[in-house]
């Protein structure tokens, strides 16, 4: 991450050159213990579906520079597709020292299966681990919901850039897009790994290749 001036997120694009962008947003930022109505499917698309995006979609992801937001200065969001509703979806903040990011080498293969191939005893763990994450206290940061609204936070301008404090951070279409979203999709992983008590918890992806599921 370089710590000199950052250029601004709108970049200025090649002439004739098209570039396609990814919004987050959705029709309803109010997520709230209420919405257990929401199919298990939809708790996995929720949870990482947009991660398949690039891989099927065929188009272009712009990656244009962005600074890292200041954790401690998060204020309301925005949701457009609300008519401008501002929305809380600020993450539980620490000032306690950001540990260095170190991968687990407990050298416990997990093999990710596709989401129609789990049998009975997975699909139930599966299930099990939403269940146990939404049942964790509001404040938890490992609460479902709050692992939910990632989307809000860092989609629909909580936080602003720093160095650019006008300039609302937005993650998709940003170099910041695939390292933060691949730590999203491992520690998501190990929370529920650690609920389940069991180290050798993968989740499922969901294939595009098999239609008729």
């Amino acid at each position: 991450m370089p710590t000199e001036a950052v250029l601004h997120l709108s970049v200025s694009m090649m002439k004739g050159q098209l570039f396609h962008l990814i919004d987050c947003r959705t029709s309803s930022m109010a997520f709230t213990q209420d919405a257990d109505a929401v199919s298990d499917r939809n708790d996995m698309f929720c949870a990482y579906g947009e991660g398949g995006y690039f891989g099927v979609s065929g188009k272009i992801a712009m990656g244009a520079p962005v600074s890292p937001p200041d954790l401690s200065k998060c204020h309301l969001a925005t949701d457009d597709a609300a008519n401008g509703e501002q929305v809380y979806c600020c993450p539980p903040y620490s000032s306690a020292d950001i540990k260095p990011f170190v991968p687990f080498t407990d050298g416990i293969l997990r093999i990710r299966k596709p989401a129609h191939r789990l049998n009975h005893k997975e699909i139930e763990d599966f299930k099990r681990g939403i269940q146990l994450m939404k049942e964790l206290p509001a404040s938890d940061p490992w609460n479902f919901y709050q692992q939910a609204t990632i989307h809000c936070t860092y989609c629909n301008g909580s936080f602003d850039q720093v160095g650019f404090p006008d300039v609302l951070l937005q993650i998709h279409g940003s170099w910041l897009f695939t390292p933060w979203h691949r730590y999203y999709l491992y520690f998501w992983e190990k929370i529920l790994g650690k609920l389940l008590n069991d180290p050798t918890f993968a989740i499922p992806y969901w294939s595009w290749d098999q239609p008729e599921v």
